[in-house]
């Protein structure tokens, strides 16, 4: 499949978006993530890291809201295990350079899980009306990390460096000041080890 306007893809997908009673069993990734594609927005994308990824927000969303098909069974890779060997993977033994595809989603999908779908909506807004977005990959993700801690009022600094997010010290100091810490962060179990 490929993401455009329309869509284009080979005749054998055809099945897979036309049979009901599969997409309700097995959900509908492909063609939403290719459709995701097209909503994504040079402002709030970070390539090559996210490219592939960020566009599986809407793949995510429209199987678990609107098919009722939790995440895991949604596409394989988010299966808890794979997800924790992930994270464990990239932690550990990764660079920002790794941060792509799957490992990519991860921080997003904890966000979601964290706080739901609204920052989300809310900031995607925010992004279409802006007009002073930077170009450059590690501006456009301090400037994601100090909206979304806007968003739901947290700290999210630590968060975002743990995922090696290049963080400026100005940004985490200022949100230290401006915002609680986060004391759910999902990243804290790896940030001591």
């Amino acid at each position: 499949m490929h993401a455009g306007y329309p869509v284009m893809l080979h005749l054998e997908s055809v099945q897979e978006m036309t049979d009901v009673q599969s997409i309700r069993d097995k959900g509908l990734w492909g063609p939403i993530h290719e459709l995701g594609h097209n909503q994504q927005r040079s402002g709030w994308e970070f390539p090559p890291h996210t490219t592939e990824a960020t566009c599986n927000l809407w793949s995510v969303y429209v199987n678990e809201t609107v098919l009722h098909i939790p995440r895991e069974r949604a596409h394989a890779e988010l299966a808890p295990e794979l997800r924790k060997e992930r994270i464990e993977n990239y932690v550990w033994n990764g660079k920002l350079e790794d941060f792509k595809e799957f490992t990519a989603l991860e921080p997003y999908l904890q966000l979601q899980e964290a706080f739901g779908w609204e920052p989300f909506m809310h900031i995607f807004a925010e992004y279409q009306e802006m007009t002073q977005i930077p170009e450059d990959n590690d501006s456009k993700m301090n400037l994601w990390a100090e909206k979304f801690s806007q968003q739901v009022k947290k700290n999210l600094a630590p968060f975002f460096e743990a995922w090696k997010w290049p963080i400026m010290d100005e940004l985490s100091q200022k949100l230290f000041r401006s915002f609680p810490k986060w004391t759910e962060n999902p990243m804290k179990q790896y940030m001591s080890s």
